[in-house]
């Protein structure tokens, strides 16, 4: 089991986390944007580091985002522990320049490995290792259990306006299991940077940067360190949404 540790600047990652993270370099993701808003088409640049940290449980997630010659790319390292029991979560989801979901690869380490591939046609059909998924056909976007990187696909993808709301289900990954599930799920744009997600009885407020991405979960997860420049001036543009 591993500790967070403190120091005078704040969070620091323990030793382990550095090594894991490193290893795992060639996970690569991405974000992009539409003109005069991050739920646009803007040309993004090459690529996004973000560090999250779980507040509830015992989490770190680091996620990278990067442009793909078909659309984006995003991709994550998540050290978790669920029920007293360290768990190593590894996965890469594409998406299409719409950001519809088309592939999604999540590997779950603990005492074994366990892998799914999840494939999807961009019109609400999926299949899970070649076996149709019947259970999430219309679902446009993949929504990971234990990330909050997913969130950034339905807010990207719809456009919102603000005061807009719009319901969204999503192919739910489950964690540890790897089972899939359909998940009935609604986004609500407060503001430029913050969007009400609910499902179910669950609600939470999502602040997101110039690009979509997370940056605070509710009280679930935090972006406790971030990297590299996604869109120069974006700030200025999303202003204007």
């Amino acid at each position: 089991m591993w500790a967070l540790v403190l120091g005078r600047g704040g969070f620091e990652p323990p030793k382990a986390l550095g090594q894991l993270i490193y290893s795992q370099s060639r996970l690569t993701a991405s974000v992009s944007a539409r003109p005069g808003d991050f739920t646009d088409n803007r040309p993004m640049g090459k690529r996004r580091w973000i560090l999250w940290q779980g507040l509830i449980g015992p989490s770190m997630e680091r996620f990278v985002a990067a442009r793909t010659e078909n659309g984006f790319e995003l991709s994550g390292l998540i050290l978790q522990a669920h029920e007293d029991e360290p768990y190593v979560v590894r996965y890469s989801i594409e998406v299409d320049e719409t950001w519809r979901t088309r592939a999604v690869q999540v590997e779950v380490e603990n005492d074994l490995q366990h892998r799914i591939v999840l494939v999807a046609d961009g019109a609400g059909h999926w299949s899970r290792d070649g076996d149709r998924l019947p259970a999430v056909e219309t679902c446009l976007d993949v929504d990971l259990e234990w990330s909050p990187s997913t969130n950034t696909l339905p807010i990207r993808r719809l456009g919102l306006g603000i005061g807009e709301t719009k319901v969204v289900p999503a192919a739910w990954v489950r964690f540890p299991s790897l089972e899939v599930e359909r998940l009935d799920q609604s986004y609500e744009r407060l503001d430029e940077r913050r969007y009400r997600y609910r499902s179910s009885r669950f609600v939470a407020d999502l602040a997101v940067d110039d690009e979509g991405v997370v940056l605070q979960y509710g009280v679930n997860w935090k972006a406790v360190a971030t990297s590299g420049d996604l869109v120069s001036g974006a700030s200025g543009a999303a202003n204007s949404a």
